[in-house]
């Protein structure tokens, strides 16, 4: 190959990343950008997140290097250190991004008032199994994780920050059924807990058992949960005090 074209291929990296560094450049003194940059440039970075989700759970933390999702994506490590400052805050930022690709629909369901809480329980239940492979990498590194780089503060606790919302999501959620007279009175955050734990049980069993059937687990879990909130499909009759 031509020195010169060789040249060419390897400049091409760095002159995108000049372009990117051009576009920070004219935001900080207050020229508009434009729409399009600004998409492009999101678009840059969830095309990074989705290639550095499907490294670390093909192997592990550890073992997947920068240089390893600069190749994969075609770039060089240049640009992937412009928007993430080390590899540990690439895999923070990995997590975010799997756990809210992986419950956007239950969030636009939460914000839709008119949605019943028996609705929404039945949603966040099924997003497990219609949203398998996003749920199913985020498990399995965060498994990784938890086995070789439990000393991180910031990464264990985006982690936790997951479970944090999913328990308080769903408590708000029954304790709104319980309201309504959809529920009978029950402790909302034991359920929320039982709940929980009950999921991460067959989210990880999926991913040591390929031939778990975690769909009929699912649907197992539903009715059980439904039986223990008391849910008959109408509200239930207020006793009278005496």
């Amino acid at each position: 190959m031509p020195k010169f074209e060789k040249s060419e291929m390897a400049q091409q990296p760095n002159r995108e990343l000049e372009s990117t560094k051009r576009g920070e450049e004219e935001r900080r003194r207050g020229a508009p950008a434009g729409p399009r940059r600004e998409d492009h440039s999101a678009a840059r970075v969830d095309e990074f997140l989705a290639t550095a989700l499907d490294l670390f759970a093909e192997r592990n933390f550890a073992s997947v290097t920068i240089k390893d999702i600069a190749q994969s994506l075609g770039v060089n490590t240049a640009l992937i250190y412009y928007y993430f400052d080390s590899k540990t805050d690439l895999f923070r930022a990995t997590i975010e991004h799997a756990v809210a690709r992986a419950f956007e629909n239950v969030r636009a369901l939460l914000k839709d008032k008119s949605a019943d809480p028996p609705s929404v329980i039945s949603a966040w239940l099924e997003n497990h199994v219609n949203k398998y492979a996003e749920i199913h990498r985020f498990v399995k590194i965060a498994l990784d994780f938890r086995g070789a780089h439990e000393g991180d503060l910031d990464i264990a606790n985006t982690i936790e920050r997951f479970y944090d919302e999913e328990r308080k999501l769903l408590s708000r959620i029954i304790r709104q059924g319980i309201k309504q007279g959809l529920f009978k009175p029950i402790d909302p955050n034991r359920m929320a807990q039982f709940i929980s734990t009950y999921l991460d049980g067959c989210m990880v069993r999926s991913v040591i058992l390929s031939d778990f059937d975690l769909e009929g687990a699912v649907r197992d879990l539903h009715r059980r949960v439904l039986d223990m909130l008391g849910y008959s499909g109408k509200r239930r009759l207020k006793r009278r005090q005496r």
